[in-house]
């Protein structure tokens, strides 16, 4: 199992490095082959998944490792689903942000070993409410990395830095998770560091992309909305089950409140008309709201979905 795990993270890992390449020399044909590399690192990702579902008897989603799988999954599988009409870059930041996340798994430490159901999880809404709000979490996150590339397109120097400071994150953040992988260093250091070439590299070589079409961005938040809204609809009617009532006011349940809020509020700017530069800045507020609601919440505030950090 650790060895899928970790050839599925290199996998993503080199259509990454291909498709950097491939835009840096601008050769379409090896674009084409990290599309193909993207889809066979997706096929392993879901083998992966299946593999640990029928061990564990349940669909694996239940503790903090295995929702990072799931989570991943979903963003794989919107980028295969729309893979011919993705913008190379668009494929460049998924890769990145999925083998970030893995190779984050990787020297987390958490608990990779399969665990019985706790109670409160045995429950059929468990798999309805668990997959809508992670494919909705995996589109808003599309919509995010669409509107990093906009606003890194842009000739404003606020846009610019502003998404090579978020892009730098990312990058930084692999490649720290990388050389603790390979070669133990200290992860604060050479994060520091990492980021700090990585932020200056971007704004010294940026230069305006070609733009992407306003679906491209909005398409996802589409895709998303009606997802969450299912996702906390579910949630309710498996709270009154497990706890007995539909609404604890628990901080996942606020923040997916907060979550649901801003996305309609992106919809409602969309309909309005509003600017795709307006839009990227909202994905960005849309993004962060998203960790908040999945990372923040199970690991910094305790409730009923603390569970899940384990």
């Amino acid at each position: 199992m650790k060895l899928l795990f970790s050839i599925m993270s290199f996998s993503y890992l080199f259509s990454a490095l291909l498709i950097f390449i491939g835009i840096t020399i601008k050769s379409q044909r090896l674009q084409f082959y990290a599309k193909i590399v993207f889809f066979v690192s997706f096929l392993e990702n879901l083998a992966y998944f299946f593999y640990r579902w029928q061990k564990a008897g349940h669909i694996p989603v239940t503790d903090a490792f295995t929702s990072f799988v799931f989570f991943v999954l979903c963003i794989a599988l919107f980028q295969v689903i729309f893979i011919k009409k993705s913008n190379g870059f668009i494929i460049l930041f998924s890769s990145i942000l999925i083998s970030f996340t893995l190779f984050g798994l990787s020297i987390a430490g958490f608990n990779e070993n399969i665990q019985p159901l706790i109670p409160a999880l045995k429950s059929n809404w468990l798999a309805i409410h668990v997959i809508t709000s992670f494919l909705a979490y995996a589109a808003f996150s599309i919509n995010f990395l669409v509107g990093l590339y906009i606003l890194y397109s842009s000739k404003l120097k606020s846009d610019y830095i502003i998404s090579s400071f978020f892009f730098g994150i990312l990058l930084s953040g692999l490649f720290t998770s990388i050389v603790k992988y390979l070669l133990n260093y200290n992860i604060l250091i050479t994060g520091v560091l990492i980021f700090l070439l990585v932020f200056a590299g971007l704004i010294y070589f940026h230069k305006p992309y070609k733009p992407v079409p306003k679906e491209v961005l909005v398409k996802p938040i589409y895709i998303g909305f009606p997802l969450l809204t299912t996702g906390i609809i579910t949630g309710s009617i498996w709270a009154k089950y497990a706890w007995g009532g539909y609404w604890s006011w628990d901080p996942k349940e606020i923040w997916s409140l907060i979550t649901w809020i801003v996305y309609l509020i992106y919809i409602h700017y969309n309909v309005k008309g509003k600017s795709m530069r307006f839009l990227s800045y909202l994905a960005l507020i849309g993004f962060v709201s998203i960790m908040i609601t999945y990372l923040g919440v199970n690991f910094i505030m305790p409730g009923l979905h603390s569970y899940a950090s384990k």
